[in-house]
């Protein structure tokens, strides 16, 4: 498949241990990535809405979110999580999920998370799915198994035909070689400190001024004013299945210095 290079222009703000990208060109296009598409097609509008990668302790609540059209079929989606081996720094296809199973719920959501999902309280706190959002159990105990403790890029596509282990960026040089699949919808990258690691999306989260992860995010969800990072000990941002309305691929959005500052604000439930 052939290589199309894709520019995406990001303005990035900083609010105490949050980072954002406010996205000002198509909303989900990456690094060399595309494939005949900026990512995300009016036709489809689904999206990557929330990710929560880590907690305080075993890692037993993470899950992806998607947002789109109330009903949707994903069939022929995938969610696929690209990072590094253990002697290869990026480029590496760490999990592929075909979500060809599910539909979007009411509300136009979507939630993949473990088995052990839902065991952990904060605060007298735990994670329940919207009951508007459709949701379900990936694999078995923890086998999501998010990587944290380097940077990764996570992916939405259509139609994908490569596999786990598979390195779609032999040389090491931040550009794909390698597009396994028909249409990129959507991209972010987790971004951990002092990681040498290639991302592969210019839609960035982190990273934070977080010592018990490392830099590395522990959660982000999008909204109208772009992606927000999360807590590490706390669901209080959480709202898997439920949350903000999320802004269409390819919608320009912008941010004002006066809503930079309300990013460190609790998101209203």
């Amino acid at each position: 498949m052939g290589n199309q290079r894709i520019s995406v222009q990001a303005a990035h703000c900083a609010v105490a241990a949050i980072t954002c990208t406010v996205i000002t060109g198509p909303a989900s296009a990456g690094l060399s990535i595309g494939n005949g598409s900026s990512g995300g097609s009016a036709a489809t509008s689904l999206r990557i809405a929330e990710l929560r990668v880590d907690q305080q302790g075993a890692d037993t609540d993470e899950y992806f979110e998607l947002y789109g059209a109330p009903g949707m079929s994903l069939a022929g989606c995938w969610f696929v999580a690209i990072g590094d081996s253990g002697t290869d720094p990026g480029g590496i296809v760490e999990m592929a999920i075909d979500l060809s199973a599910w539909t979007l719920g009411s509300n136009g959501r979507f939630v993949g998370h473990e088995a052990t999902f839902g065991a952990t309280a904060f605060n007298g706190q735990m994670l329940v799915v919207d009951p508007a959002g459709n949701h379900a159990t990936i694999g078995t105990g923890d086998s999501l198994n998010f990587e944290n403790s380097d940077s990764v890029t996570y992916l939405l596509v259509r139609s994908f035909a490569g596999n786990v282990g598979m390195d779609l960026d032999p040389g090491n040089d931040g550009t794909l070689d390698t597009l396994p699949w028909n249409e990129l919808l959507d991209s972010v990258a987790f971004v951990r400190s002092n990681s040498t690691d290639s991302i592969y999306s210019t839609v960035t989260v982190g990273p934070l001024k977080l010592t018990s992860t490392g830099g590395m995010p522990p959660h982000a969800w999008l909204d109208d004013s772009g992606w927000h990072a999360g807590e590490y000990a706390s669901w209080v941002y959480d709202s898997p299945g439920g949350g903000p309305a999320v802004p269409a691929p390819g919608a320009a959005v912008t941010l004002a210095a006066s809503a930079c500052a309300a990013l460190s604000q609790r998101r209203k439930r």
